[in-house]
């Protein structure tokens, strides 16, 4: 469960109630390309809720800078 508090900033930050489960904890490889799918899909994550919820100090600098690390033989 995640539990929204806001920041001194008047950001959100969401906190975890529950512990990781072990069994995720247990699969993670450090190096290699698993580790670089793993940082692809949560940036990709990331970059999906900030085009979701657009907030206002979004912009479109920072949406170029994530499609150019997520999509890097891209034209732009």
């Amino acid at each position: 469960m995640l539990t929204s508090f806001m920041g001194s900033n008047e950001n959100r930050t969401l906190k975890s109630k529950n512990p990781p489960e072990p069994s995720h904890l247990s699969h993670y490889e450090p190096e290699g390309e698993l580790d670089r799918a793993r940082l692809v899909e949560a940036l990709s994550k990331l970059q999906d809720l900030l085009e979701e919820y657009a907030p206002s100090w979004y912009t479109e600098e920072h949406h170029k800078k994530a499609m150019a690390a997520l999509h890097p033989l891209r034209r732009r």
